[in-house]
């Protein structure tokens, strides 16, 4: 299905704006579940598509061949970066891992200047630089806790640079499928890469029940729909503004994780998420002014 949306500036950054607020769900999710982590990764991708196959089914639509060709690409880089970064955070500490993730946006910054002709003003570097401090306060001030290994890390680092990939190949695909088509195809190729590693690590494939299934299905509802706006977003808005509203997960994340669990804020984690807050509203507020500069030119 070739997408036809118009771009709406503003439609699109508060699709991404929304989708920070329900990805930054997900580590509150994590942390309570029991069943093994492929098994969590692939329930919850299934369970993804539920809502979408009945969308497709009531509104009568249809998904072409050429759809799948133009989805998979982005389905098996979603479902490999799923996979990748459960076990770099099995085998680095949580704030190694969040710190080496926070480089995403600068990765996706770097890829749209090459790749997809963006030309970010000067402001936008200056604010980026701001927010980057800010993550770096918020991090530092994390708890350290947990077992660090090169091994790790260089796994966080393959995770971050397959999460930039995604983002750039999303980028591409949604210039020929709407939002719906794109991400139905790309939970299914998603959930069946991921197979062969619950497959692989399990006897059988594990039936979540009781609590499990009801966090599977929140992690499948809430941070899914937080994917969901973010290649929505990707039709509307520049990718170097996708990448860096991203940041804003950094600083949301463990505010939920205060606000449901009970893990404290230090001082310095406050501050940085202020700085972060604060950097992310001007970049947002830059980008309207030279969006409107342009519709005036």
């Amino acid at each position: 299905m070739i997408n036809e949306e118009k771009k709406n500036l503003g439609l699109g950054r508060g699709a991404a704006l929304s989708a920070i607020a329900l990805l930054s769900f997900g580590p509150v999710i994590v942390k309570q579940v029991g069943i093994a982590a492929t098994a969590f990764v692939f329930w919850r991708l299934l369970f993804a598509t539920v809502p979408l196959v009945i969308f497709f089914i009531v509104s009568g639509r249809r998904v072409a061949r050429s759809d799948f060709r133009h989805a998979a690409l982005g389905g098996i880089v979603f479902g490999l970066n799923l996979i990748i970064g459960v076990l770099a955070l099995r085998r680095t500490s949580a704030l190694h891992h969040m710190v080496i993730m926070s480089f995403q946006p600068l990765a996706v910054l770097l890829v749209g200047v090459r790749f997809f002709g963006e030309r970010p003003r000067l402001s936008i570097y200056v604010f980026a630089i701001s927010a980057f401090v800010g993550v770096g306060l918020t991090l530092t001030a994390a708890d350290a806790s947990g077992v660090a290994t090169t091994s790790g890390n260089m796994l966080s680092v393959l995770a971050m640079m397959l999460f930039t990939l995604y983002f750039a190949i999303s980028k591409q695909a949604r210039t020929k499928l709407d939002s719906p088509t794109y991400q139905l195809l790309l939970l299914l190729v998603a959930a069946g890469t991921v197979l062969p590693f619950l497959i692989a690590s399990e006897v059988g494939i594990p039936v979540p029940s009781g609590r499990d299934l009801w966090l599977i299905i929140a992690m499948a509802f809430i941070p899914g729909t937080g994917h969901f706006l973010t290649n929505f977003a990707h039709g509307h808005i520049s990718l170097t503004l996708v990448g860096l509203l991203n940041l804003g997960f950094t600083v949301t994340a463990p505010l939920y994780t205060w606000w449901f669990l009970g893990e404290r804020i230090g001082g310095t984690q406050a501050a940085g998420t202020g700085i972060v807050i604060g950097s992310l509203a001007m970049i947002v507020r830059r980008t309207t002014a030279a969006h409107k500069e342009e519709l005036a030119g």
